[in-house]
Order: C-alpha cells, then sequence, then structure tokens
C-alpha cells in the first residue's frame, strides 16, 4: 500500500512529529510505504521570531509562497498513491479548490489534533474538507464529535509518546528527590505561543516559593514572563528535551476554560508521565481521561486548588514517587507508541474499503464515533 502524507511541517513541528513521522517505522512493517512531504520546515519557525515585524511579514509571505508552490509539485509526484493523508489542509489560508479538485480523484483522509475548526479562516473550511474526505483521524473524543457532524468515517488514534525514549533517568526516588539544599523542580514544556498558559500560575509560583524551595524549568524557544520567579529557561530541543525532563520533580499544565483547550490531546502531560513525574493539569478534554485525580496526578481548576496541589506534592516525596511510578504505568499501557504503532497500518487500510462521502444521518453518527478506535483500554 502506498501512502501520500501532506503534514504541516516537518520533524520540527511537534504536531507532525507525534502524528506521522513517529510511526514511520511501524507503517513500513506493516506494509504500508509512506512519504511525508511537509509544508513548512524549520526556518518558518526561525522567522516568526524575527523583528522588526514588517520584515517577518514579508520574508513570511515569501516564504509561504515558495511553500506552495513546492507543495504544488508533491501533488503531482503523489500521483499514483492507494491513499492521500493531509494534515489538516493543503493550502492554509486559501479556499478548498485543490482540495476539492484531488478529493474527486483519489481517496483523501483528512487528519488533526487539535480544534482548528475554531481558528480563524477556518470555520467554513474545515467541514467542507471533512465532507470531501472518505474519512479522519483525530487525537481524542472532543474532536471526533465534531469530525463525525462531516466525515462519514472517524478514526480516533490518541496522541502518543515513544516509552523507550522518553523513560525515567534514574530511580524514581532519585527523581523525587528534593531537598533543602537541593531545590523541587516544576516543569513545563511547550510552545512560544501557549506560554501565557504557564504565566497564569504566576501567583501560584509566587506562594509555592514562599513555603518550598521550588524553582520553576521551563523548556520552551523563548522564556515567558514570570515576574519574580526563581526560573531557569532552557531552549527547546529534540535532542536535549527528555534528558531535561529528567532534571524535574514535578510537571504542570495549565489549561485556560475555552473550547480550543477541550480539543488538546495532552502531548506535554504524557511527556511528564512518561519519565515518572507526577503532574498537575487543568481538567479540560483529553487531561480528565488521561489522570485519574489523586492517583496518577491532581487536577486543578483555580489558582487555589493548583496550590493546594502543587504544594502538597512539594511536601511529600513517598507521594511524589508514588504518583511518578502509576503515571509511567498509564502511559505504558494506554498512550505508548508500542501500543498505537502496530494499529496504524490496519487502519490506513481499512480507508481503502470505506464507502466516500457521505452525509452522515444523526442516528448513525454516535455509534460510529465510539466504533472509530481499534480495541484499547479505555483512555
Amino acid at each position: 500500500m502506498r501512502v501520500e502524507y501532506f503534514s504541516k511541517t516537518s520533524e520540527i513541528g511537534p504536531s507532525s512529529r507525534y502524528r506521522i513521522y513517529q510511526f514511520l517505522p511501524f507503517l513500513d512493517a506493516g506494509g504500508v510505504s509512506v512519504t511525508v512531504r511537509p509544508l513548512f520546515g524549520s526556518f518558518y519557525f526561525r522567522v516568526l521570531t524575527w523583528r522588526p515585524s514588517i520584515l517577518r511579514w514579508i520574508v513570511t509571505c515569501s516564504y509561504v509562497m515558495v511553500r506552495f508552490a513546492r507543495r504544488g509539485f508533491d501533488l503531482l509526484l503523489s500521483h499514483g498513491a492507494d491513499l492521500i493523508l493531509l494534515e489538516g489542509q493543503l493550502f492554509p489560508y486559501l479556499p478548498p479548490l485543490v482540495e476539492r479538485i484531488l478529493a474527486g480523484r483519489r481517496r483523501v483522509v483528512i487528519e488533526f489534533d487539535d480544534a482548528i475548526y475554531l481558528t480563524a479562516g477556518h470555520a467554513r473550511k474545515i467541514p467542507i474538507l471533512l465532507s470531501l474526505s472518505v474519512g479522519a483521524i483525530v487525537g481524542n473524543q472532543t474532536l471526533a464529535a465534531y469530525a463525525a457532524a462531516h466525515s462519514p468515517n472517524v478514526q480516533v488514534i490518541p496522541t502518543v509518546v515513544d516509552t523507550d525514549r522518553f523513560t525515567p533517568g534514574k530511580s524514581v526516588a532519585q527523581i523525587a528527590e528534593g531537598t533543602t539544599d537541593h531545590p523541587i523542580t516544576i516543569g513545563w514544556i511547550g510552545l512560544a505561543y501557549n506560554a501565557s498558559y504557564l504565566e497564569w500560575l504566576t501567583p501560584v509560583f509566587l506562594k509555592l516559593q514562599q513555603e518550598h524551595n521550588v524553582h520553576i524549568l521551563v523548556i520552551c524557544s523563548q522564556p515567558p514572563r514570570l515576574e519574580g520567579i526563581n526560573m531557569t529557561f532552557r531552549a527547546w530541543s529534540h535532542e536535549t528535551e527528555v534528558e531535561d525532563l529528567r532534571t524535574c520533580q514535578i510537571g504542570v499544565m495549565p489549561l485556560p476554560d475555552n473550547e480550543w483547550a477541550e480539543g488538546k490531546c495532552g502531548l506535554k502531560l504524557l511527556q511528564y508521565m512518561a519519565v515518572g513525574l507526577p503532574a498537575v493539569a487543568s481538567p479540560r478534554g483529553v487531561n480528565r481521561e488521561i489522570i485519574s485525580d489523586g492517583v496518577n496526578g491532581f487536577l486543578a481548576e483555580t489558582h487555589e486548588q493548583w496550590y493546594a496541589q502543587l504544594s502538597h506534592l512539594c511536601g511529600d516525596k513517598l507521594l511524589r514517587i508514588r504518583m511518578g511510578q502509576a503515571a509511567r504505568k498509564t502511559v505504558e499501557s494506554r498512550y505508548s507508541l508500542s501500543v498505537w504503532g502496530p494499529r496504524l497500518p490496519d487502519l490506513y487500510k481499512r480507508f481503502l474499503s470505506v464507502e466516500g462521502p457521505k452525509k452522515p444521518t444523526e442516528q448513525n453518527r454516535a455509534a460510529r464515533t465510539l466504533s472509530a478506535s481499534p480495541p484499547c483500554p479505555r483512555y
């Protein structure tokens, strides 16, 4: 089976890295030959940090035009593929003209792991793309519920991590250790445009510093604004991200209370848990499924709840050890690449036999979404 996958980015982008690139060895082993054709590379992310803004705008527009031309050439090269997968869309910002032509001649599947249908310019486009496709692959049930209203076949593949790569670097007891001489490190990893979520916790961190010997480790492309906080910033790198996370004792994933957050797939939460860290997270979307509150981590809503749960973890080393062990087991059994990787080839092959686009009915929509995922433990 031959598949052409049109990704948003090269491996530098977390969404593309976790939705397709890490699965390539499993797809190849399952008899599925995949060619990944990224739209944007690392240069795009570098340009977004340039100043002044007029220079950034000119270079970004020029780069996008060049990449769009390359994507058109890649479409010609994809002739003869059994299946076309689009991560989100072919041409951002543009009407779905090319996608209409492509879907009329090929079997097209749409994949996304964020609520992209909420963003500017996509509210009309994404439903059209879904209706043109033979199916959709999404990262959680929130996204599946939306996709099922427009696409005839919805498959749920959660975001997963490679538990052979994301491992505790020391014994769990050593990871959890924190004394008055060695601060307890609370870690956050993420993209710069999500840093405002972390900054919301500033009052909590200030209060924690008064009661505990803690400091904050931020792994990102640029440092956030955490006024008065004892913070260490480390530039994100694929080569060092695991080792950086291993220096932490607790992970945090704050999210706002909105529809966009409900569509999140919990990547940073899974990264913390895979290296044996207990985590505190906002009760949004898939976070409520990943975390069993009080067992493998904590859920927190208000500043008061965030302080209470983080303070509890900071003051109890045995609790950190116990929760870190439970967190690791959760990822190993439900959200690991080794569990989901072997399933993806068969899922791709199923799209070769399903019916083409057909408007879903209210009667069968719920049943189709619930049966979308391959058999697995409840996650």
